[in-house]
C-alpha cells in the first residue's frame, strides 16, 4: 500500500527518503509516497497525470512534459520512480536510486508535485499499482517517444496478441483507465511503426501527441551525461540551475566513459 507519509519539502530527511526507498526495493511495498506538496494534493477520484521517467538525470525537457497544458488540466501531479525499469540497470557513473530521488524532490518542490517510488518495471503494473492506492483516480502516463515506443514494442509483452490484450486493458475505462500523453519527436516520420501501433489509441484519445518545443525536443538525459563525461559544460543548458548544482555537488556522470 501507499504510505500516508505527507512530509513537506523542508521536513523530509534523507534518512526517510532511504528508509522508504529501500522499503520498496525489497518488495515490502509496491507503492510509496516520498513528498506531497500539501496534505490535500489529491481530491477524491482524482485525474492524477504522472511524468514516469528515470531521472538521470531530469532535464528542462522532463519539466516541460509535466507543465504541457495536457499534463496541467490534471487535479494532481505526480513525480514517478521505478526501482525496476524494463530494460535498464544501473550502469557506473549513474545517478543512484537515492540521487535521482533528490533531484526529482527538487523540482516537485517547485512544482507542486507529489514524488513516490513504485516497484513496478511496466506501464500496466504501475497502472495496476495506482488504480489500487488511488481508488477512482484516472492516471495519465508523461511519458518521451522513446518510452512509447517501449510501451508499443511486442518483446515486452511475448509478442502481439500478448500486447494487445495488455494495452486493452491498461487503456479502458472501464479497467485500468490509463491514458498517454507523449512529446513528439521531430525526426520521426508519420509512418513510424511506433504510430502506426498508437492509431487506434490516438483515435479513441488514450494516447496523446504534444509539442514541448523545437530545442527541447533534443535534450536528453544522455546528452547531459555525455557532455559531462567530455568535460563540456554546455550540459548546463539542459537542466535547471538546481539540479545543475546537484550534479556539480555530487559529482554526477564524471565516470560515464572511464
Amino acid at each position: 500500500m501507499a504510505s500516508s507519509l505527507t512530509a513537506t519539502a523542508s521536513s523530509l530527511s534523507r534518512t526517510t527518503a532511504t528508509a522508504l526507498l529501500s522499503k520498496v526495493q525489497r518488495g515490502l511495498s509496491p507503492l510509496e509516497l516520498v513528498y506531497v506538496p500539501h496534505d490535500n494534493w489529491l481530491p477524491q477520484r482524482p485525474r492524477i497525470s504522472i511524468l514516469d521517467a528515470s531521472f538521470n538525470p531530469p532535464t528542462i525537457a522532463h519539466l516541460a512534459l509535466a507543465t504541457t497544458p495536457a499534463s496541467t488540466a490534471a487535479d494532481a501531479r505526480l513525480f514517478l520512480l521505478s526501482v525496476r525499469n524494463a530494460d535498464k540497470v544501473l550502469k557506473p557513473g549513474d545517478a543512484t536510486h537515492l540521487q535521482r530521488l533528490d533531484m526529482m524532490l527538487l523540482l516537485a518542490r517547485r512544482h507542486r508535485a507529489a514524488v513516490a517510488l513504485i516497484d513496478e518495471p511496466t506501464f500496466a503494473g504501475k497502472a495496476r499499482v495506482l488504480c489500487t492506492a488511488f481508488p477512482g483516480a484516472s492516471v495519465t502516463f508523461l511519458l518521451g517517444f522513446d518510452t512509447l515506443e517501449r510501451v508499443l514494442a511486442p518483446r515486452y509483452y511475448g509478442g502481439e496478441a500478448l500486447m494487445a490484450a495488455a494495452l486493452d486493458t491498461f487503456f479502458s475505462p472501464a479497467q485500468d483507465n490509463a491514458r498517454i500523453v507523449c512529446a513528439r519527436r521531430g525526426a520521426v516520420s508519420p509512418e513510424s511503426q511506433t504510430l502506426a501501433r498508437a492509431e487506434r489509441f490516438v483515435a479513441d484519445g488514450r494516447i496523446e501527441l504534444v509539442d514541448i518545443g523545437e530545442a527541447e525536443q533534443t535534450y536528453s538525459s544522455t546528452a547531459v551525461r555525455d557532455a559531462i563525461a567530455r568535460g563540456d559544460d554546455s550540459w548546463k543548458q539542459l537542466v535547471t540551475p538546481d539540479i545543475a548544482e546537484y550534479i556539480m555537488g555530487e559529482k554526477l556522470y564524471v565516470a560515464v566513459n572511464e
